[in-house]
């Protein structure tokens, strides 16, 4: 994955933190419209520590959220919370959960 990345980062413009020594990103899902949301992993943080980060579709932008998946998802569905850069209709009323296996068939 960060072979990946580093060819990504010839054409794009990489976070700021991807600059400090040893920091990761983890992707953890992507959106039908192409957003991709990642946790930020920095040396020596515990997994309730890391920073969720949301890279828009086919661009440079990036949110950033200090909170676990758990905060986020319940805030971001309901419209409590709302993102640059996720799609501006997002989320819809009516949620639903597919686990990346099922969308083979």
């Amino acid at each position: 994955m960060d072979e990946a990345y580093e060819e990504l980062w010839q054409y794009e413009q990489k976070p700021s933190e991807m600059e400090e020594p040893g920091n990761r990103l983890i992707p953890w899902a992507t959106t039908d419209n192409g957003e991709c949301l990642f946790w930020l992993v920095r040396p020596g943080q515990k997994p309730d520590e890391w920073t969720l980060m949301i890279n828009e579709e086919g661009g440079e932008e990036w949110d950033r959220y200090a909170m676990t998946v758990t905060q986020f998802l319940p805030q971001v569905l309901a419209g409590e919370l709302r993102s640059e850069v996720l799609w501006s209709r997002f989320a819809e009323e009516v949620h639903s959960f597919r686990p990346a296996l099922s969308l083979q068939d």
